[in-house]
């Protein structure tokens, strides 16, 4: 087996190991594996009018694993110390908005009432949708997930786009599982609430139009 081949069939936790004793192809590995989920990841959080800070937070994130290299042991997945390091950078982010008083605060109406039943889209769309339908439902989606709270988008990006376990989510952002269950539960209740909005001033506009 080439050296190449022994790095890509490494796990995450071997690779960073081999790192902290300094195999930089170990590290290179290991930044292949996990940039582009990792950037996806810090983007959402902190919104589309932020891509400069979400580049700076981005490079903070692998600079923190430069700096541990040697002190890392397996405690956790490679995975969820990565992500809970960013997820530590971005509760700093979000402190220096607030305390700027440029934190967006959405009104968590599932808060109010708990009784009633999530709103559901609708699943019958015709089999034949164009391109332009789902991109404007990416955008739609993208849109409603920079709505909610920070610790609901959180939980919310973890779980759903990150691909974690609930129980690793907990690991990550240091919070007890039902903690974690309420904020995801808060989550899908806002999307589905924000996304039904769109979907009825998209039909209201259409029919003015028509």
């Amino acid at each position: 087996m080439t050296r190449i081949a022994q790095l890509q069939s490494d796990t995450d936790e071997a690779l960073m190991l081999s790192y902290g004793k300094g195999s930089q192809a170990a590290f290179a590995e290991l930044y292949s594996r996990h940039k582009g989920p990792m950037y996806r990841y810090v983007c959402r959080q902190l919104g589309a009018k932020q891509q400069a800070k979400a580049q700076e937070l981005f490079q903070e994130v692998w600079l923190r694993v430069i700096d541990n290299r040697a002190s890392y042991t397996v405690e956790a997945k490679f995975s969820t110390w990565l992500y809970r390091i960013a997820h530590n950078l971005l509760i700093d982010e979000h402190r220096k908005h607030t305390s700027r008083g440029e934190h967006l605060v959405l009104v968590d109406e599932a808060h109010n009432n708990e009784s009633e039943s999530p709103v559901v889209l609708s699943s019958s769309q015709d089999n034949h949708e164009s391109e332009i339908h789902n991109d404007c439902l990416q955008r739609a989606i993208k849109h409603c997930v920079e709505l909610l709270v920070p610790q609901q988008r959180d939980a919310f990006l973890l779980r759903h786009e990150a691909g974690f376990s609930a129980s690793q989510v907990c690991e990550i952002v240091e919070a007890k599982p039902e903690t974690v269950k309420t904020r995801l539960r808060y989550a899908m209740s806002q999307l589905r609430d924000c996304l039904q909005r769109k979907v009825d001033s998209s039909e209201t506009g259409g029919a003015r139009q028509a």
